[in-house]
């Protein structure tokens, strides 16, 4: 239940780091639509041209991941914040069926606000009143219908952690101290699954890493940038 705005809750700060480093624009994919993670990753594809190094938060670090599945010759590189390879846990599945139904029937903001922002922030950004304004303002512009859809694709999809063993491209892991959705402990196991891993804690940040720490969010991603040029020196255009 993110758009484009998460990037930018510290400013320009993510989006003018890539945009240095790239020499374009980056480019926000849409995840509205979209029966499963893997058909949402494959309209990823469609929207863009060429070697791509692919971003990606919570839901969207799984979509991330899928690119690299299904296009290993184009995805030169992925960034997978706040992430979960496995399938979903037995002890969430019905939880989001009944956040379902109660989205359906008019409560998005009670989910939101009551069920998912308290869990999603470090402790002692709970009473940031501007960031959880933005989360509730960002759940509220994408609807019921998106929220169902997410959800939906979130609850069946399959486990792809053995999928990591097989990146061929450099992968930087980034994970919050505070995270209890995807604890520090799960970014190590994927990471010493991953042939070309980097893994970055960043320090008082929860779930919500980008838009609770958006500067040390740039920060690392600039550093795996200039990290995998020095040993990697043809990325991210090798073969």
């Amino acid at each position: 239940m993110c758009d484009a705005q998460m990037w930018r809750f510290g400013g320009t700060a993510i989006e003018a780091m890539l945009e240095q480093s790239f020499g374009q624009p980056s480019v926000h994919v849409d995840t509205r639509n979209g029966a499963s993670l893997a058909e949402m990753a494959s309209r990823a594809l469609d929207e863009t041209q060429g070697a791509v190094v692919a971003i990606g938060f919570s839901m969207g670090a799984i979509v991330a991941l899928e690119m690299g599945a299904l296009a290993p010759d184009r995805v030169r590189g992925l960034v997978l914040c706040a992430y979960n390879a496995g399938s979903d846990l037995a002890a969430r599945s019905p939880h989001r069926l009944r956040q379902q139904e109660t989205v359906l029937s008019g409560g998005l903001d009670r989910i939101i606000i009551d069920e998912l922002k308290p869990v999603y922030l470090a402790p002692a950004n709970r009473t940031n009143e501007a960031l959880q304004s933005e989360i509730l303002s960002m759940a509220r512009r994408l609807g019921a219908e998106v929220f169902v859809t997410q959800s939906e694709a979130l609850r069946s999809r399959p486990d792809r952690i053995a999928a990591l063993a097989g990146l061929a491209c450099p992968v930087l892991f980034i994970a919050g101290e505070h995270d209890t959705i995807c604890p520090i402990e799960w970014h190590e196991r994927w990471a010493e699954l991953t042939p070309r891993s980097t893994l970055k804690l960043v320090p008082g940040a929860g779930h919500m890493i980008p838009m609770e720490a958006p500067h040390a969010f740039s920060r690392a991603i600039e550093l795996w940038i200039a990290d995998c040029r020095e040993r990697y020196p043809t990325w991210p255009n090798e073969s």
